[in-house]
Parts: structure tokens; C-alpha cells; sequence
């Protein structure tokens, strides 16, 4: 970041996310305390022990920031592919004390490994994020995950991970639920939409460079795997079936409301 970063307040622009994102998500601080509190159980010890979680697809660091709160010894690797995103994040968080790293890096890229500070961490972690990501890219993101994990390392998943097709009632529930906390949630107390939140960070002035660089990454041409306009999530069997093949070895959802869960790998 430069001086020039002056008038935005980032504080509030990441607190408005967070706000944005409870209001389609009603029980998010919960599904993060899920997630949280199978890291302190299952590897607290090497966290506490200064260990290093990766937070994948991690937007401007949601997941990141409470990781390092819940285990102050803990360092935390931050990727993401959209620079406006990081940009808001590292403005907000900074790098925490040296325990914090941003690093630039589009998952559907084979290589996105190499471009993180280590080879190896005692967790991953994600939220709302890796449902962008089609069938097969998700099933690779998984296998290059793995291979970062030592074993007994743990992935922990927040996401919506669809009903099967033949769910019909599930997903009807699923479908009205979410329908029902936006009409609660949005224009109460001025909580901002998803297109309210992204109206205000790309009027940021500082923020003209990562707008634009975000632009020419969303106009690029698709790739054969990726989603389609429209496209329905990954449903939860598929992300079962491929975390097993990537070879974790115990697979299953710790948490749930609706189709929204954290599902928990262990390596």
C-alpha cells in the first residue's frame, strides 16, 4: 500500500463485508466458530507452536483475521485471484505483525503452489469461496491442498455445498431460507447488498489500479472448465468423493444450516 491511502476507511469497508456477508449467511460466526474450534482441537498444539494456515480464496481475509485472533502464535498465508479484494484486506489488516501474507494467485492456475512463502501448513481453511470453482477445478484444488498438508493436517470448508439432484424438497427449504434472511437482513440498519458492498469499493479512489487490473481479469476468456453462467453449485457428495481421492482420510460436514456447512477433512 502506499501514503496515498488516506481517505477510504478500510476498517469500516471490511467491517461492511462482514456485514454483507451475515446478511446471506445468518449463522456465519458460528459456522467460523465451527471451523475454529476443530483447528484448536485437532491442532491447537501446533498452532500454538507458531504453525501456518493457509485461507484459500480468502477475499479481503475474513477467515485470516479471526485464525489469527483465536491463536496468537499462528501465522496465516492469504490467497485470493481478485486484487480489489486483497487490496481492501492488506489496507484493513496489514500483515499482522509479520503473521500475515497476501499473496496474488488464481486457483484455476496449476501452478498457484509455488507462488506461496512455504511448502507446507498445518491447515487450510476457506469460506463462501471455493463454490466458484467448477467440478474439475475443485477436485485439482483439492489434490494441490493434500499435497500441502501434512499428516493429521486439516481442511475445514465453509460453504454452501448444494442438494442432490433428486433433493428437491431439501433445496426448496434451502432455497426459501436464504430468501427469507435477505428480506430480514438488507436495508436493516444499513446493511449493504453484495452490489451495495462492491458499488462503494470500486468508488475508492486508492483503488483505481486494482479495479482496473480486475476488470481485465474478469474479461479474460473462459477456460473449458470453468463454470457457466448459472451453473449450480457443487453438491456435497462431489466434494466428499474428492477430497477422498485426493486422500484425505476422514471426510464429513461438522456443521450445517440448510445447504451452508463446514465439512472437515483430516490428511
Amino acid at each position: 500500500m502506499t501514503d496515498q491511502l488516506t481517505t477510504t476507511d478500510w476498517r469500516r469497508l471490511l467491517h461492511d463485508w462482514d456485514r454483507q456477508q451475515s446478511g446471506y449467511l445468518r449463522h456465519r460466526e458460528e459456522r467460523f466458530t465451527a471451523a475454529l474450534d476443530a483447528l484448536q482441537e485437532l491442532i491447537g498444539d501446533r498452532l500454538a507452536a507458531g504453525g501456518t494456515v493457509l485461507d484459500l480464496a480468502c477475499g479481503p481475509g475474513s477467515f485470516g483475521a479471526r485464525v489469527l485472533e483465536r491463536f496468537p502464535a499462528a501465522r496465516v498465508v492469504a490467497v485470493d485471484m481478485d486484487p480489489v479484494l486483497v487490496a481492501v484486506g492488506a489496507a484493513a489488516l496489514g500483515d499482522a505483525d509479520g503473521r500475515l501474507t497476501w499473496v496474488d494467485a488464481d486457483l484455476r492456475d496449476p501452478a498457484w503452489p509455488l507462488r506461496l512463502p512455504v511448502t507446507e501448513v498445518d491447515a487450510v481453511v476457506s469460506s463462501t469461496a471455493l463454490h466458484w470453482l467448477s467440478a474439475a477445478q475443485l477436485a485439482a484444488t483439492y489434490r494441490r491442498v493434500a499435497a500441502l498438508l501434512p499428516a493429521g493436517g486439516v481442511l475445514a470448508n465453509a460453504d454452501n455445498m448444494a442438494y442432490e439432484p433428486g433433493q428437491a424438497v431439501l433445496t426448496r427449504l434451502s432455497e426459501a431460507a436464504e430468501r427469507r434472511r435477505a428480506e430480514q437482513a438488507f436495508g436493516a440498519d444499513g446493511v449493504p447488498d453484495w452490489d451495495a458492498w462492491w458499488a462503494a469499493a470500486l468508488a475508492a479512489p486508492e483503488l483505481t489500479g486494482a479495479v482496473a487490473e480486475r476488470e481485465r481479469r474478469n474479461a479474460a476468456e473462459r477456460g473449458p472448465d470453468d463454470h457457466a453462467p448459472g451453473t449450480r453449485l457443487t453438491g456435497l457428495r462431489m466434494h466428499e468423493a474428492a477430497l477422498a481421492e485426493a486422500g484425505f482420510t476422514e471426510v464429513g460436514t461438522i456443521w450445517q444450516d440448510h445447504d451452508d456447512r463446514v465439512l472437515l477433512a483430516v490428511r
